[in-house]
């Protein structure tokens, strides 16, 4: 009788390793899965550019506590034209589900026609030089500048014929308010 409350006393309190990377398996769809969705977030954060990020190849090796790593490769279209390859390395746990530890490298462009992109940097340079040849002509010290550029802090570019400012690219309501409207 006492082996048998002992057993069941055991039953009860024996903890089951097993039992916690599959129920993580279920609800996360695993390593691979989990990681690979939240590197496909973090290549389109970093490279606005990105489009269809893929995973081509991955791996998973086990690490200590309920953790395992996954490296791999990837690519992605780029908006510019062309495509992109990136190498890839992500953390996940078991446990939780969760991921850390993104870090996404190696990007190199491949097949990428650039002749368009050259030509069309060239085009711009001329038409710049005549627009600016031109402008010094009329430019007085006490006249405003409609063409005029600059960069009130880092990563802003506002430009005066518009009348707007941009933050790393993108339209920025903040500093556009700041510099036009006071």
């Amino acid at each position: 009788m006492r082996s048998v409350t002992y057993l069941a006393i055991g039953t009860i309190l024996a903890p089951a390793p097993a039992l916690a990377p599959s129920v993580a398996h279920a609800q996360g769809g695993g390593p691979v899965d989990a990681c690979s969705r939240e590197i496909s977030y973090e290549v389109q954060d970093r490279y606005p550019q990105a489009r269809g990020v893929r995973i081509t190849s991955s791996s998973v090796s086990d690490g200590p506590r309920n953790q395992a790593r996954v490296t791999g490769k990837g690519e992605f279209d780029d908006r510019n034209g062309g495509e992109a390859r990136f190498s890839f390395g992500c953390t996940y746990n078991y446990r939780t589900g969760r991921t850390s530890d993104l870090d996404v490298g190696e990007l190199s462009h491949k097949n990428k026609d650039n002749t368009a992109a050259i030509a069309g940097l060239v085009l711009g340079a001329i038409v710049v030089g005549a627009l600016v040849a031109g402008s010094k002509d009329k430019h007085r010290d006490d006249d405003w500048d409609r063409h005029e550029v600059w960069s009130p802090a880092d990563g802003v570019r506002c430009v005066a014929r518009e009348r707007a400012c941009y933050k790393k690219g993108r339209y920025s309501e903040k500093w556009t308010s700041r510099i036009f409207y006071r």
